[in-house]
């Protein structure tokens, strides 16, 4: 054995950097993320965007165990969300204005309408602020009354004469 330290190794390996398309550690690149933006973009399921990327379905998979990973994938997803909202939107409408049925227009107008009412709750816009304290009273729900707790005595001994 050496007196002297071993210095840490600063450069990747000869695999390491043999390997085309590796993401570098804690970022989401090349097969990776074309495997990722199969699943979410195009609908793909997971085995088939591996295969598509050039990954192998268990090196995607446990992919999927790593935070940054995930966070990507989530990320991915919620765009994918906030792109279909306005065709959803249109959709609803057309529903609303186009359908024999009734009850098919009542949903439609009903979902447009919650979803009008949830964009104005978050809008930060919509709520005015005023000093103050709130107090927030709220019924319990109506239902079978529970019985309420008894106080019960201790029982007293009376000794036998």
């Amino acid at each position: 054995m050496s007196d002297f330290p071993t210095p840490a190794r600063q450069f990747p390996t000869r695999q390491a950097e043999a390997i085309e398309g590796r993401s570098r550690r804690g970022a989401v690149t090349g097969k990776l993320k074309a495997a990722l933006e199969l699943m979410v973009w195009e609908g793909l399921p997971r085995k088939e965007a591996a295969a598509k990327a050039g990954l192998a379905d268990a090196s995607l998979r446990f992919a999927f165990r790593k935070p940054h990973v995930l966070a990507h994938h989530r990320a991915e997803l919620a765009a994918l969300r906030e792109n279909l909202r306005a065709r959803n939107v249109h959709r609803l409408d057309g529903i609303a204005d186009n359908s024999r049925n009734d009850m098919a227009k009542v949903g439609a107008i009903k979902a447009l309408e919650a979803i009008t009412d949830q964009a104005e709750e978050r809008d930060p816009r919509s709520t005015v602020q005023m000093p103050g304290v709130q107090i927030v009273i709220v019924q319990p729900p109506a239902g079978p009354q529970l019985e309420q707790p008894r106080t019960v005595a201790p029982l007293e001994i009376i000794p036998a004469t």
